[in-house]
């Protein structure tokens, strides 16, 4: 199962703007979210990443910890 379709489509919108400017990175990204199956099966330099879109949304989750933040990107 893919978590491309579990991104929160704000965060998954500003994946594809940055296609252009990065485009390895965003390939590297989205290779890693067809392949995993659970949030914690992604590295931690793409799951950084994915939280930092979600910081850059001004959005909050329910915790300020990683793993916390990591699962909010995917709406859970």
């Amino acid at each position: 199962m893919s978590l491309i379709n579990d991104l929160i489509p704000e965060v998954k919108e500003l994946l594809l703007t940055d296609e252009k400017k990065y485009p390895y990175l965003i390939k590297k990204i989205f290779t890693e979210l067809e392949t995993a199956t659970f949030p914690p099966d992604l590295t931690v330099g793409t799951a950084q990443t994915l939280i930092g879109y979600f910081d850059l949304l001004a959005l909050k989750a329910d915790h300020d910890s990683f793993i916390i933040k990591l699962y909010a990107v995917f709406g859970k």
